[in-house]
């Protein structure tokens, strides 16, 4: 049997004024609760319900929503620092919880800049503590964030669709699923790229079904398991969001692409807060016998350490920043570049530091009973969120060349389609 995690202290300490005090909303004694059944979920490879039922009995779910709809009105910095501790104590989960974050982020920066009736699914959320699963990521799609290679066609009253989502994390156990889409090219065939959409629906709605296979090898309470469309249809009236396909310009798109760099990386800024914490327990009582000495109290030891958790920093420093300024009414798109930014480099910090750790405590990293060889190994999924790291250094290089960028990842270089020279 895995050991349980403490709620981390020492990593959670190194920077306490980057993030507001959420300590009201998540109290240290459920994510101490959280922490101890977060071993037991990646054992069994399912999702902690004790720990998704404690969430919800904290009004979790309604953390975005504003108080005029029955949530707490937290901004985008209020819902990183609060997944930065959640992801201290469960990582899988908060990875997992951090779709419905996203989701509803992104719904409450459509209510604001459009006003519409999409208030009422945001306060339906926030007051019956409904949960969300996130259905965008697709097969084949390559990580992009702003397209679907599901056609939505539409009916009578709305769009059906068939096909599949996957990894969707908690599809199973949420009430509600927010839906990405694409509608038929504009004009048919060949006319162009067609539309987004992104709508609501309830997880039992017909033509919605799940099929169990998740089985990775970290982030095994996740629950990413596959989402099936067999002839859905998605009402008009729960359709809120609609842009034309790979539209980085739109200013919802940029804003759900901010919440989503941004809240998935301080979900991996606690796993590593963690990771340092239990690494600093092992080193306290790991003594070297020829130099009387825990390893804690060498210089080498301590350098070795040091110079991730100056990354580690940066990287905390730069995530709060870049959301504060988006709660202080910057444009998204001005943001964009940042957030991602902000992501593409937890990509190398996160998992170097856990790794520098495992390797400063030896071979008790690598045993089962203790965390560390957990943490290493949900470290390892922070490289595969969308967008990919390989379509946001494509992004970023070619903003900083002054060219044309999308979200997608671009190959249609004319050469790549020429004939082989004999």
């Amino acid at each position: 049997m895995t050991a349980p995690v403490r709620a981390p202290v020492l990593g959670a300490d190194l920077s306490p004024e980057v993030w507001p005090d959420t300590s009201a909303l998540l109290p240290p004694d459920a994510l101490e609760e959280i922490a101890g059944h977060a071993a037991e979920a990646d054992l069994r490879g399912a999702p902690p319900l004790e720990s998704l039922a404690l969430l919800k009995k904290l009004n979790w779910p309604g953390l975005p929503v504003p108080r005029d709809f029955g949530g707490a009105g937290l901004g985008l910095t209020g819902c990183c620092a609060a997944q930065r501790a959640l992801g201290a104590a469960d990582p899988g989960l908060a990875v997992a919880v951090n779709m419905h974050m996203f989701s509803v982020g992104l719904m409450v920066e459509h209510w604001r800049r459009r006003t519409d009736t999409s208030w009422l699914l945001m306060e339906a959320i926030a007051t019956q503590n409904r949960l969300l699963a996130s259905a965008f990521a697709e097969p084949n799609l390559g990580g992009s964030a702003s397209r679907s290679t599901l056609t939505a066609v539409p009916v009578q009253g709305g769009w059906e669709a068939s096909g599949v989502k996957r990894p969707c994390s908690l599809i199973k156990e949420a009430d509600l699923v927010c839906l990405q889409l694409a509608t038929s090219p504009a004009g048919g065939p060949g006319g162009g790229p067609g539309d987004v959409i992104v709508a609501l629906l309830p997880t039992n709605a017909p033509g919605l079904s799940v099929r169990e296979d998740w089985d990775t090898l970290g982030m095994r309470g996740a629950a990413s398991n596959t989402l099936l469309l067999d002839r859905c249809v998605v009402p008009d009236e729960l359709v809120f969001y609609r842009a034309p396909a790979g539209a980085e310009d739109d200013d919802i798109l940029a804003a759900g692409v901010v919440w989503f760099a941004l809240t998935a990386t301080a979900c991996y800024l606690g796993l590593a807060a963690a990771a340092l914490d239990a690494a600093a327990d092992l080193l306290r009582r790991q003594r070297i016998a020829h130099l009387d000495a825990a390893r804690a109290e060498l210089p080498s030891y301590q350098a070795a350490i040091g110079e991730h958790v100056a990354d580690l920093l940066t990287l905390e420093a730069a995530c709060a920043n870049t959301a504060a300024r988006m709660d202080a009414g910057v444009a998204p798109q001005t943001l964009l570049a940042g957030a991602l930014a902000v992501k593409q480099r937890a990509v190398r910090a996160v998992p170097d530091l856990v790794a520098a750790l495992a390797e400063c405590a030896g071979g008790a990293s690598y045993a089962r009973k203790g965390p560390l060889e957990r943490l290493w190994r949900d470290a390892q999924a922070v490289r595969f969120h969308p967008p990919t790291p390989a379509a946001t250094r494509q992004y970023l290089g070619r903003r900083a060349l002054g060219l044309r960028a999308s979200l997608d990842l671009d190959e249609s270089s004319p050469g790549l389609r020429a004939p082989a020279v004999p």
